[in-house]
């Protein structure tokens, strides 16, 4: 006797964004999601970047407030990524901004699509809790744009490093 096993891989996923601290400004962009940056990685770093990930997932999100970085090297030059230390296409060099909201990727056999479009919306301002980000870059790592870390616990603010005018990001002022 052979037993059936179907799984449709529906979960219901709550978007976490306590990594927010108040009311945000306006303050995103437009950007193209390279895709492959996503389901090429490692299972731990998976982890970290999706949620509603298991072998039966039809569907993954990828997590609000992720930073991402942008790729200057390769065939997907021009297009973002989640920000990683050990890339070699760009992605390692600084973080272009945070995803803005939760993104849910349909898993095919053809592969990752994203629901409605590749082009997402990212944040290149805001008051940030940086440890509630679903991966936490190095405190020497370079930001992009105007961003502020908020340790409500103690109410201390410190504006990321090396962060750069808002109309250095594409898009945005010119």
């Amino acid at each position: 006797m052979v037993n059936m096993i179907h799984g449709t891989g529906v979960r219901t996923i709550a978007d976490d964004q306590t990594w927010r601290y108040g009311e945000q400004l306006p303050g995103t962009v437009s950007i193209t999601l390279d895709l492959a940056t996503f389901s090429n990685a490692t299972k731990t770093k998976k982890e970290k970047y999706l949620t509603g990930m298991d072998d039966s997932a039809t569907e993954v999100y990828i997590k609000s407030g992720l930073p991402l970085a942008l790729i200057t090297s390769g065939a997907s030059e021009g297009l973002y990524g989640p920000y990683d230390p050990e890339a070699s296409d760009g992605r390692q060099e600084r973080v272009a901004g945070l995803l803005e909201s939760q993104i849910k990727v349909n898993v095919t056999v053809g592969g990752w699509e994203v629901e409605d479009s590749e082009v997402v919306g990212m944040r290149f301002r805001g008051n940030v809790i940086v440890k509630n980000l679903p991966v936490v870059p190095a405190e020497t790592v370079a930001w992009n744009g105007d961003f502020v870390s908020v340790d409500p616990e103690t109410g201390t603010t410190k504006r990321l490093p090396n962060t750069v005018a808002a109309a250095a990001v594409p898009g945005v002022g010119a």
